[in-house]
């Protein structure tokens, strides 16, 4: 998840736990656990694109790296807080809490997170929230504000502290009612539409929980398309058709640049052409403005040939060509109301 809702989660999670003995200083020390395993953010920095791309979410998001790091804090905080005379079990747990809380929180996003590092290089992901949500969000960021700017002695700190997490809580049951919802009118599309994949994923479109991209794998490439819990199932389903193109791969292509690009997509990606580039597409990050056009370009597409990469390429896929009309055209889909590209306005 995006860093604003892990400050919230973990100061509203300290205040719960270490609130009565540390006040105000509870929030700190929760918002710093919270947000202590994006570090690797940083580090990724030092490194080439497509090896950063593993280095986050990888060792700093294990569950080894929690515990490890939990007692470590555990200790300092407890030096620290002499006075407070708090007990290292009590400590421990909340650092180690803190940590796990957000590793999981992690996995409920596409991008996928090595919780068995250094162990095991698989990656995990539920696909169960977009990386920022803002309806997830909101209830911790007001019940967070509220901490921050009332008094110690206030007797509704508690409340509002639970309060924050409750309503984000009921907010990932409706994302999870939605998953199941969405997968099963996937799979009826699919026999619909006489599609029979091998495999498929759905995982939230861009900021809510109600429109899915759905990703059907067969032979020889993708079917791709969007789904919102308020559309008339009764119309088919807009898919898109991506060949897998993998025989487009040729020496030019660096083979550790390759390996790496594999092991971070999992199975789910296609090699595309423009001009002499290749470019590898990585299928769960979604397509640019998919919602309008199902044969829309993907928001991760990696240089192989040209050399021309970094570690924002991601973040810029994803953000390209959004403005008001295409704003307005995405809310409408949400709303399970199909717009065309030919009203917008460039």
């Amino acid at each position: 998840m995006d860093s604003v809702t892990h400050l919230a989660l973990g100061a509203c999670t300290g205040e719960i736990l270490l609130g009565k003995k540390l006040g105000k200083k509870a929030l700190l020390w929760g918002a710093l656990a919270q947000n202590l395993p994006d570090a690797d953010t940083f580090v990724s920095e030092f490194f080439s694109a497509d090896k950063g791309y593993l280095i986050h979410r990888g060792i700093t998001h294990s569950l080894s790296f929690a515990i490890v790091i939990g007692l470590g804090l555990a200790l300092a905080a407890k030096s620290i807080h002499r006075k407070q005379n708090l007990s290292f079990a009590l400590l421990a747990f909340f650092f180690c809490f803190q940590l796990m809380i957000h590793d999981l929180l992690d996995t409920c996003n596409s991008y996928g997170t090595g919780l068995l590092e250094p162990f095991s290089h698989q990656r995990f992901s539920i696909n169960l929230l977009f990386v920022a949500d803002p309806l997830f969000t909101i209830s911790l960021v007001v019940a967070f504000l509220f901490l921050i700017f009332k008094d110690t002695s206030n007797k509704q700190r508690l409340k509002w502290a639970w309060a924050g997490i409750i309503v984000s809580a009921f907010y990932l049951c409706f994302a999870g009612f939605n998953k199941l919802y969405i997968d099963h009118q996937a799979e009826a599309s699919f026999n619909n539409q006489k599609l029979h994949p091998e495999s498929y994923f759905s995982t939230p479109a861009p900021f809510n929980c109600m429109l899915w991209y759905i990703v059907a794998a067969a032979d020889s490439g993708y079917n791709t398309g969007y789904v919102s819990i308020w559309d008339n199932f009764n119309q088919p389903v807009d898919y898109g058709y991506h060949p897998k193109n993998y025989a487009l791969i040729n020496n030019n292509v660096n083979n550790s640049v390759l390996h790496n690009l594999k092991e971070f997509a999992g199975d789910y990606f296609t090699i595309s052409q423009s001009g002499n580039d290749l470019y590898f597409n990585i299928l769960r990050f979604q397509q640019r403005h998919g919602w309008l056009d199902s044969n829309a370009p993907f928001a991760f597409s990696y240089p192989l040939t040209s050399g021309n990469a970094d570690g924002l390429l991601l973040q810029r896929g994803r953000l390209a060509g959004w403005n008001k009309n295409t704003l307005k055209a995405y809310l409408m889909r949400i709303a399970g109301k199909k717009y065309t590209l030919s009203p917008l306005k460039k």
